[in-house]
């Protein structure tokens, strides 16, 4: 508890990320990797597989962005410093230890940043219709822009709205449907897409495509869905990333999602 204590202190983070836990889960995340690590296993594997054979297709291995890097579970830093001669992180926190990497190394840079342009916003969300016309609006800006020989998007699409449904149910007291996320989630992901779609590079994407949540029978509870269009993308793989097994996330569902990999 100490330590986990002194990185919630230590890590630089912005006033808002710390305010609505983002930090809080970044930190969880880490400890749910070395709870669940042998279940993660086959899922990393792909993602490492994936990202090892596409940079071995490129026509040079200058640089690479990775959206969404948190931890770099799916892509470890050494297997992009050993690929790429320069390495850029984005995303809204960077763990403490990235930070000490990044001051040791000049060929690594960390970019902090909410690619979603929501978190500034979400103070002045009272109810779910603003979230959903702050989406829609969203969707007609242009986000990000990045260029590089690669550029991956890892595991974040789903994840972008998150922090703004959370935002919301602080507000309105109550728990928002599942139905009701699905389709918020979709929206910030297609918003993602497009403006990465924008950016200069080949482009390697692991996404969710559907959440699966089972009961403790094993039986179906629920399927969430992501239908974000991928035209124009080529899609390399999918698999069954076992996220959450029984009592990890909840006593009463274990929780799988269903990642597809597309490279464009």
């Amino acid at each position: 508890m100490l330590l986990e204590s002194l990185e919630f202190l230590l890590t630089p983070t912005t006033p808002i990320a710390r305010k609505y836990g983002f930090l809080y889960s970044s930190i969880s995340l880490r400890h749910r990797y070395h709870r669940q690590k042998k279940n993660w296993l086959p899922h990393l594997k792909n993602c490492q597989d994936l990202f090892l054979e596409t940079a071995k297709s490129l026509p040079q291995r200058k640089s690479v962005v990775v959206m969404g890097s948190a931890h770099l579970h799916e892509i470890p830093l050494h297997l992009l410093m050993d690929t790429f001669e320069q390495v850029t992180l984005v995303d809204v926190i960077h763990p403490l230890k990235h930070h000490l990497q990044a001051k040791r190394y000049s060929r690594l840079k960390l970019v902090t940043m909410d690619l979603t342009n929501a978190l500034d916003k979400i103070q002045g969300l009272n109810t779910l219709e603003e979230l959903d016309k702050l989406a829609k609006m969203l969707a007609g800006e242009k986000l990000f822009h990045f260029e590089a020989d690669l550029i991956v998007s890892a595991n974040l699409m789903s994840q972008l709205a998150l922090l703004p449904l959370d935002a919301v149910e602080k507000k309105i007291k109550r728990t928002l449907e599942l139905e009701e996320k699905d389709i918020i989630c979709t929206q910030f992901a297609e918003t993602h897409l497009k403006n990465l779609s924008g950016c200069t590079g080949t482009k390697l994407i692991y996404s969710d495509r559907e959440v699966i949540y089972h009961d403790k029978n094993g039986e179906i509870m629920y399927t969430g869905h992501y239908p974000v269009n991928f035209a124009g993308y080529k899609k390399l793989k999918e698999w069954i990333w076992h996220l959450a097994p029984l009592k990890e996330a909840s006593k009463d569902y274990s929780i799988d999602m269903k990642i597809e990999a597309y490279k464009g």
